[in-house]
């Protein structure tokens, strides 16, 4: 997705803000990832929020500039709001870094700054790539919470059958895992953005967001989703010819609106000041279910330990090259008729791009599972696929686990060198311990 770059400043209407009675709430209730932050700023204490987005987030008057005016107006604090400069996706149209910042509202006790760090185009982990992050992640002050507002760009995600979600909630996963491995504790909040407009095509994004926050402890989920149901998806409620943006246009953002009011309503539930976190699952303790042996099955590969130790550093000699294992008869043994998750901790050098598969008998055919971080490349990133459900009986075929380098289009060939920190298969649907 793409979006027209527009400069106006975010206005608040009565539509978004007093109409659905936010003003400065007195309430109390249940802790959620936003109960540390707006403890912070009822204190009058300056506060951080970090907002990973797709396009959905981008506008001036879409719900994210709403979202933080209205936190302004509930908690009387200022507002600055520093936007990421990059607006297309793979193309020369801005710089990897934020814009100027923008003052939303300019009275109050305390501070709350935001970095939106939206890219349209983009998937949940683009930001963690090295020509981004270190200005979108590395150079700002630790937050106090994080969204992850993306799914519209992710349906490309693999499917092994009909049905199958496991690459699209290992992606989000990853995204999720990176954000924590980066500011450890955070809370983080992910919404399921916004239905598309009387067609079907966001179920997979839908289904795999609701599942990752039931699997994923302390993940607040906050539910955009339905309110464009329960709006019949109208016109009104998307930018014009658009099936997909909700309108945040100036003079019609009703639909950026309804997303806004599902974050406030979250925002207003939360019991300010009570404790809350989010672990970190690649840092969850877990044995896992096989080794993975330095992966020793090997095709065009150099392979050998790093100098510290501590990885395995590899480079593909072309595009058929791969490392990997096979399963022993035990390590079969010992994840068949269960639900497993592949994780793995990699180092990407530029323009390469690793793709990860697991083979193994499912519904009782063998089925191909890839381990998805998107496309990314140049930097650190999880690659994840969760809640593969294995067949109590292989037949005796082979199970396998392998990495490969993936062609990236128009560009030559790169097989390395890249850096494999973990692997770990665990059972269940949250991937666990890859860092542990």
């Amino acid at each position: 997705m793409t979006t027209t770059r527009r400069r106006f400043l975010a206005s608040a209407s009565a539509f978004t803000l007093a109409a659905a009675g936010w003003m400065r709430a007195a309430e109390t209730g249940t802790a959620n990832a936003f109960s540390p932050i707006k403890g912070k700023l009822a204190a009058g204490k300056d506060a951080i929020l970090f907002i990973n987005g797709d396009s959905t987030s981008y506008e001036p008057n879409g719900p994210y500039f709403l979202f933080a005016k209205a936190i302004g107006e509930a908690m009387d604090c200022k507002v600055v709001m520093h936007r990421w400069g990059e607006w297309e996706m793979g193309k020369p149209t801005g710089p990897k870094q934020y814009e100027a910042p923008v003052a939303l509202r300019d009275t109050g006790k305390a501070t709350l700054t935001v970095y939106l760090a939206t890219l349209p185009g983009a998937s949940a982990t683009e930001m963690f790539t090295n020509a981004r992050r270190a200005q979108a992640i590395d150079a700002i002050p630790l937050p106090d919470c994080c969204i992850l507002h993306h799914g519209h760009n992710m349906l490309g995600a693999f499917q092994s059958l009909p049905g199958d979600r496991t690459s699209l909630r290992g992606w989000l996963f990853a995204a999720i895992g990176m954000t924590s491995l980066k500011w450890p504790g955070v809370p983080q909040v992910i919404t399921n953005q916004n239905a598309w407009k009387r067609i079907d095509n966001y179920k997979r994004a839908l289904e795999s967001i609701q599942a990752v926050a039931v699997l994923h402890p302390s993940l607040t989920l906050v539910d955009s989703h339905a309110a464009f149901v329960t709006a019949g998806m109208t016109d009104d409620l998307y930018r014009p010819n658009d099936v997909i943006h909700p309108s945040d246009g100036p003079s019609n953002h009703k639909g950026a609106g309804l997303v806004t009011a599902a974050l406030m309503s979250t925002w207003t539930t939360a019991a300010a000041g009570q404790p809350f976190s989010t672990p970190s699952w690649p840092a969850m303790p877990d044995k896992g279910l096989a080794d993975w042996a330095e992966l020793p099955d090997r095709k065009n590969v150099e392979a050998g330990k790093s100098r510290d130790g501590k990885a395995l550093e590899v480079s593909f000699k072309d595009a058929e090259s791969s490392i990997g294992k096979k399963f022993s008869v035990g390590e079969t043994a010992a994840i068949s008729g269960k639900t497993i998750s592949i994780s793995a901790l990699i180092d990407v050098p530029p323009k390469m791009r690793v793709t990860g598969s697991f083979h193994c008998k499912c519904e009782g055919e063998p089925r191909l599972f890839i381990l998805r971080s998107g496309g990314f490349s140049d930097g650190r990133m999880l690659l994840v696929c969760a809640g593969i459900k294995v067949d109590a009986d292989q037949g005796g075929m082979p199970v396998e686990l392998k990495f490969s380098s993936a062609l990236i289009p128009n560009e030559p060939f790169v097989g390395g060198p890249l850096r494999i920190s973990g692997v770990k298969i665990t059972e269940g649907g949250l991937p666990k311990g890859v860092t542990a």
